[in-house]
Order: structure tokens, then C-alpha cells, then sequence
């Protein structure tokens, strides 16, 4: 009899994973998982239903997960997915093939590896002193500081923001935006319009807060769609306001992102248009606050869990630095904290996989896959097949200064034509941070263990991470 509801129970089991309100839900609380338990089941190429999206096939096998991460605007068309519920149709990462091509070589000397590193000093400073207010004994989520400084660097390094009400009103509409984007009122919306009409609705009814002066006191509406337009709408009146400030001082005076766009031009001569470069900011605005801070966590997380390798990590920085304080300009120079990140990236990629929308038909894991249909290459399940990885569960430093995995095998940034444009500056950051973290404070993990729920389109650490502050390093 037992075995007997221990069969019914699996064979339920099963059947939920082809549901897809139950895989939506499944996602939320457990993504690693479901895309394990499908694995397990279904092979290299098997099918995800998520409720409100079309169905994607998810591509784990080495030869497929190459074509697709390294194929071209003539194959592909990038799949925004949920990216298309908070970001519109002039943002970067929503375009194909020549309006990309273009937009992507204009932005790129922003985020060369010259210009990231002059902003060195400025993301030093910044992290700082927000980790200056951490103190012995103190418990708290770690994803709290760690949000604090990206997002102020991002305001400083990307729209020359200083300290400021602007500063505090832009990161508290950040925080409510994207905190109620992702709520049951808005999944709602997008599973019944799907997420480009969800978007195009909020976009829609986001002008009156749009036209607000930007020292206007603000009161979102009380309605909860209403609400998050009205948010929305302040983020684009207030992005209007830097925009006007970055023109009147002169980009040519300045060196943050905003003024490097401003004078950036096309081919053609001409130069990005005000609606378009709003979305552009809101894209590295709402794209590098989230994802930079809980890659950070991760990679403590990982440091925290592994005593011999937080040794070696904090040997190196006294090897490198000296005694003295850290040294923005040489983080470069920590190869094994670089190699320590790239594994916390390894194990715990914040996205899950890159999809793409076909344009041709191809096969791909086995199957013949026809014009329109979207396949993800698993982010997650690639970095963890031990087919590719000598024990893929461990976490292991060293394996990254032995080999440089080719993009197909490591691709936590995405890869190919479709890259993310500020890879270079979250790696730099986090250099920053974690070096800081790990020279000046002892942490222990509290609370219960953590483990992977979805936030937004991100795959973040349960409770925001909790750690107790042990010690205070000279």
C-alpha cells in the first residue's frame, strides 16, 4: 500500500511539471530545481510551459547550447521573456539584428575596459562608505548593503549623481518598480496581454506622472497597475531632469555614461533621440542594480561556505595591496578573487539561461526546431554537467586559472552578438566590493540555509542572504 501512494505521489509529481501554472510557481520558489527535475526526466532538449509565455525548449546538450550561444542576427532573434514586462521597445537589449548592430557599437566605448577602470575610484569610494556602516554584531540581509552601493555607483557612474534627495527619491522608485512589476497584479496583466502588451499598458499610463517637475512632490496613485505607472512615469521624469542637467553643464565636461551617450553618434552623424536614450539609462539602471548586488552575494556566499579559499583570497589581496588600503587602479592584478567570482558565477548564474527566437530551422539537441519557436540554452544546467566540468557541484577557484572556458561552456553574461553590454563593468565592481568585504569583515551565515528563488528575471539567494557581522578587520 505504501509503495502504491509513493507511485501515485511520483506519478503527480510528473504531471505537474508539464502545468504550467505550476511550473510558474514552481519557478518562483525553486528555479534551479524545476529546470532539474525537467532535466532529469526529459533529456538534452526538453519542453518549459510557464503560464502567461509561449512555450521554450530548453537546450542542455554541448553542441547546441555552442550554435546557439554563438550564432548570428541571420539565425536568431533575441527572446526577451519577462525583460519585455519592465523595458520597452527602444531598449537595447529588445532589438535585432541592424538596430542593434548599431545601438551596440554607439554604446560600447562607454563600457570599454578604459573607461570602466577610470571609474575605479569612484565605485571604491562609494562601497566605502556604505560598508563603513556595517558594524561587529550586526545581522542583517546582505543583499541590503550590496544594492545600496551598486546602485549608488550606478547613479554616480552612470548619470553623475551625487548624494542628494534625487539620489534617495530615484532608488526608492527603483525599488518599488521593480519590487511591483513582478507582483500577482502585474504577472496578471502580462499572462492576459502578454508581457510586451503588460508594458505597453503601464508605458501607456505612465505620462501624466511623466510630466511631473522633477521637485514636485510625489504620490503615487493608490491602485495597484496605476501605481506602478505612476512609478514608472517619475523614473522617465526624473531621467528627463538629468538629461536637462547633463546638457546644460556640458557633456563634453563631465565623464559618466549619461554625458559619454550624449555626444556618442551614429554612422550617420545623428545622435540618439530623448525617448530612446530613456530607455537606454532605464535599461542600465534597472539591468545592473539587481543583478551586480546578488552575483556579489553569491560569490560571499560561496567565500563564506569555503574557509580555505576566503585564506588564500585575503592572502592574495596582502600580497598584492600591501599593507596598506585597497587600491582600485590593481584589482585587476587579483587573479584568484577574479577566479573566485567567476566560479560563484559558475554555480549560481543569476539568469538561467539566454534564449533565442529562431529564424531558420535548425537542429538542435537532437530535434528538428522550426522558424519561431524559442529555444533557452540553460545557463544553470550547462555550468553544472559534468561532462564539461570535473566535479560541477564543488565549489573550485583554481579550475578557472587552468583553462579559459570557451563562452559556449561559461556564458554567465550571455555571449555572442547579445553579450551584456556592462559585463565588464560588473566585473570590476565586484572586484571592488569583494576585496573591501573580504579585507575589513568576518561574516558567518544565520538563519536557515539559503537557497535559489527567482526575483524578477534574476535567480537570487531566500531572505536576501542573512549573515551575522563576526569581526572587524584593521
Amino acid at each position: 500500500c505504501h509503495s502504491m501512494f509513493a507511485a501515485l505521489a511520483a506519478h503527480a509529481r510528473q504531471r505537474l511539471l508539464d502545468n504550467p501554472i505550476a511550473n510558474i510557481v514552481a519557478m518562483g520558489r525553486d528555479p534551479y530545481g524545476l529546470l532539474e527535475r525537467l532535466y532529469r526526466r526529459d533529456g538534452d532538449m526538453f519542453r518549459l510551459r510557464i503560464a502567461g509565455m509561449e512555450t521554450v525548449y530548453v537546450c542542455v546538450d554541448p553542441e547546441g547550447v555552442r550554435q546557439l550561444v554563438a550564432g548570428s542576427y541571420e539565425q536568431f532573434e533575441r527572446f526577451a521573456g519577462g525583460v519585455e514586462l519592465f523595458l520597452g521597445p527602444q531598449s537595447l537589449i529588445r532589438m535585432d539584428d541592424d538596430p542593434h548592430r548599431k545601438r551596440r557599437k554607439m554604446m560600447n566605448p562607454a563600457f570599454s575596459a578604459e573607461s570602466v577602470r577610470a571609474f575605479g575610484p569612484t565605485m571604491h569610494d562609494l562601497t566605502l562608505r556604505v560598508l563603513g556602516g556595517l558594524k561587529p554584531g550586526a545581522s542583517l540581509a546582505l543583499l541590503d548593503p550590496m544594492q545600496e552601493i551598486t546602485l549608488r555607483v550606478i547613479m554616480r557612474c552612470v548619470f553623475g549623481v551625487a548624494e542628494g534627495p534625487r539620489l534617495e527619491e530615484l532608488r526608492q522608485l527603483v525599488i518599488g518598480y521593480l519590487r511591483q512589476i513582478f507582483g500577482p497584479e502585474a504577472l496578471a496583466l502580462a499572462a492576459a496581454r502578454t508581457p510586451a502588451g503588460a508594458q505597453r499598458w503601464f508605458h501607456d499610463h505612465s505620462t501624466a506622472a511623466a510630466m511631473t517637475r522633477p521637485d514636485a512632490t510625489f504620490v503615487p496613485s493608490r491602485w495597484p497597475l496605476w501605481r506602478i505607472a505612476d512609478r514608472l512615469g517619475r523614473i522617465h521624469a526624473l531621467l528627463d531632469a538629468e538629461i536637462d542637467r547633463c546638457v546644460a553643464e556640458g557633456p563634453e565636461t563631465r565623464s559618466d555614461v549619461l554625458a559619454t551617450l550624449l555626444q556618442a553618434r551614429f554612422d550617420d552623424g545623428a545622435g540618439m533621440g530623448r525617448d530612446e536614450l530613456k530607455e537606454q539609462l532605464l535599461l542600465l539602471l534597472l539591468g545592473g542594480y539587481e543583478t551586480t548586488s546578488i552575483s556579489l552575494c553569491w560569490a560571499m556566499h560561496c567565500l563564506m561556505h569555503n574557509p580555505a579559499t576566503l585564506a588564500r583570497v585575503r592572502a592574495e589581496l596582502k600580497t598584492v595591496m600591501g599593507a596598506g588600503p585597497i587600491d582600485a587602479t590593481r584589482v585587476r592584478e587579483l587573479t584568484y578573487l577574479g577566479a573566485a567570482i567567476n566560479e560563484s558565477m559558475r554555480l549560481y548564474p543569476i539568469a538561467t539561461g539566454v534564449s533565442r527566437r529562431l529564424k531558420v530551422p535548425m537542429t538542435l539537441g537532437g530535434r528538428e526546431v522550426k522558424p519561431g519557436e524559442i529555444v533557452l540554452a540553460c545557463i544553470y544546467l550547462t555550468h553544472r554537467d559534468p561532462a564539461i566540468w570535473k566535479d560541477p557541484e564543488t565549489f573550485e577557484p583554481e579550475r578557472m586559472l587552468e583553462r579559459r572556458p570557451p563562452p559556449w561552456q561559461m556564458f554567465p553574461f550571455g555571449s555572442g552578438v547579445w553579450r551584456c553590454l556592462g559585463a565588464a563593468f560588473a566585473e570590476h565592481e565586484m572586484r571592488i566590493v569583494l576585496a573591501e568585504l573580504c579585507a575589513r569583515f568576518d561574516l558567518e551565515a544565520e538563519g536557515p540555509p539559503v537557497r535559489a528563488v527567482q526575483r524578477g528575471i534574476t535567480v537570487g539567494p531566500s531572505g536576501g542572504m542573512r549573515v551575522r557581522v563576526t569581526g572587524v578587520r584593521d
